[in-house]
């Protein structure tokens, strides 16, 4: 389940919809309690657009295991499990899954976003001698490989704010940004795409986020506040994630029968709508998330 959702609250907010989203939270008037509680279901729909896809789509830092034969040339190709391919960490290969030799420096060539070729030992000749370090894998020959690497959408939020002409921004988890990157700071009113210094280093990836200054190729055309999305997701994908927050708030009174799934929000949310289910945003939802699912 991703961390955060991949939208936020105040980003769904400013989305046009017809919901009554004060009674979430029945017989509570504290606005923070009831928009934690449409946090929750956009963190719901966010997993459950994870579970669409069969992958991730928030950046993320992963292991990949796999056996691999050796090309003619000595190198491996390797298909990806997650997309799109941020970066590969690190990469072990050897004759059996206890004694792997491990890349100082792993050359892959990334095609596709998804399919891998690595050249192992820094050769990329023939070579039919036993396996060791500074040449190719002799061709032909079965393989264990062991990956790390960064796949995914840049999905995080501002944990501090900024100031029109700041030429940095501080987000929550800079796994995925990339120097040169291209990113949008979703705050209703205030929305802007920024690109990230083509010289920026970016920090080693790592599962425990740590909040991160990321220098900007230009400054900020606007102010920014703490909380609001910074994010390399696509706009369609996000929408998917709304729709699919839709339809839970239009579910109906879990006391009725219907094929939707039930959700812990307050029925008066679709009082007004005529309609019995939020199926349409679901079917929609499924529409957008089918060229981003896992390709095995």
């Amino acid at each position: 389940m991703p961390a955060t959702p991949y939208v936020s609250a105040a980003a769904f907010l400013a989305h046009p919809t017809y919901l009554d989203l004060d009674g979430l939270i029945p017989d509570n008037p504290d606005p923070d309690a009831q928009t934690a509680a449409l946090t929750n279901l956009l963190l719901q729909a966010s997993a459950w657009a994870d579970g669409e896809c069969d992958l991730p789509l928030g950046a993320h830092l992963y292991s990949q295991r796999t056996r691999v034969r050796a090309d003619r040339a000595g190198m491996l190709r390797i298909h990806a499990d997650h997309k799109p391919v941020r970066a590969v960490t690190s990469v072990a290969y050897g004759a059996s899954p206890t004694s792997l030799t491990t890349l100082a420096s792993p050359t892959v060539w990334v095609e596709d976003e998804s399919n891998l070729v690595v050249t192992v030992g820094g050769a990329s000749t023939c070579w039919s001698g036993s396996l060791q370090v500074g040449f190719g894998a002799s061709p032909g020959s079965e393989l264990f490989a062991q990956l790390g690497i960064v796949a995914g959408y840049v999905a995080t939020r501002l944990t501090d704010d900024a100031v029109q002409s700041d030429t940095s921004i501080t987000v929550a988890d800079p796994i995925g940004i990339e120097a040169g990157g291209q990113y949008r700071i979703w705050e209703p009113g205030r929305e802007e795409t920024v690109t990230v210094s083509p010289v920026w280093q970016p920090p080693a990836p790592s599962a425990i986020p740590a909040a991160t200054s990321v220098p900007l190729a230009s400054p900020l055309a606007n102010d920014h506040e703490t909380g609001h999305d910074f994010s390399g997701l696509t706009a369609d994908a996000r929408l998917a994630v709304v729709n699919y927050t839709i339809a839970l708030l239009m579910r109906p009174d879990s006391a009725a029968e219907d094929e939707f799934p039930a959700a812990s929000t307050n029925s008066s949310t679709r009082s007004k709508d005529s309609r019995r289910t939020g199926l349409g945003y679901v079917d929609e939802a499924r529409r957008i998330l089918a060229s981003y699912r896992r390709v095995r």
